[in-house]
């Protein structure tokens, strides 16, 4: 679970500890590792705190103080091994060039992660019965990264580069459903390649096509702007 390993909401955790002794980060990795661990194998319901500070090698009452309920523990360690590329958005000066770029990047880092299709699988196939862990992976991770890419969404659309009729939410719902279908739903797995060339068909009938040619020329711009300062930079 590669996404655990130093990443950097560990550490924010840790700096809201509280007073006394500093919370250790290597307890919270070994905590989140494991807890993925025995979702990715067992599911919902074969995740217990008491198997999670086994597999951890920490104490039970380690887990407790950390987090309220199974629930939490497990979506925050969904959310660190699915990652945060589109927090990076936000921040760059040509966000709103760089969005399709970077989300077809992104989608595909994430399908060549081990385990993440089951992961997803199984995050999915606990809705019916436990509802309550998508609902906290959602207030608590999805949501305000959602919002993130809704703002990047809404400037390219204020903009022009997406129609003024866009509704922001609803281009997100459309591309997040084409992910899921031909991720989990069509038979075979596509390549990073292949799912990209799919993820542009879709962009295309979405009419973001402009946003994607944009994107394009700016990132051809930059890696250019990069080798003459001596650097190779890569959008």
């Amino acid at each position: 679970m590669s996404n655990l390993v130093g990443a950097p909401p560990l550490k924010r955790q840790t700096a809201n500890a509280g007073a006394g002794r500093p919370r250790s980060t290597a307890a919270d990795h070994a905590i989140l590792s494991a807890a993925l661990k025995l979702f990715v194998q067992h599911g919902f319901d074969g995740v217990t705190i008491e198997e999670v500070a086994q597999v951890a090698k920490v104490a039970r009452t380690t887990v407790y103080r950390r987090w309220s309920s199974k629930e939490a523990l497990l979506a925050k360690a969904i959310a660190l091994e699915r990652g945060y590329p589109e927090l990076e958005l936000i921040s760059s000066p040509t966000a709103t060039l760089d969005l399709p770029g970077q989300l077809l990047e992104s989608i595909s880092e994430i399908l060549t992660e081990p385990n993440y299709l089951k992961m997803v699988a199984r995050l999915i196939g606990s809705v019916p019965e436990h509802p309550e862990l998508m609902s906290a992976y959602w207030k608590a991770y999805l949501a305000p990264r959602r919002q993130v890419v809704r703002r990047v969404v809404e400037r390219l659309r204020d903009e022009g580069i997406v129609r003024k009729t866009a509704n922001a939410d609803v281009l997100l719902d459309l591309i997040s459903g084409a992910v899921m279908h031909r991720l989990l739903i069509e038979p075979g797995r596509p390549s990073s390649r292949e799912l990209s060339a799919y993820l542009l068909r879709v962009i295309h009938e979405l009419g973001m096509s402009e946003a994607l040619d944009n994107g394009h020329k700016t990132w051809r711009f930059r890696r250019r702007q990069g080798k003459r300062g001596g650097r190779h930079v890569e959008a």
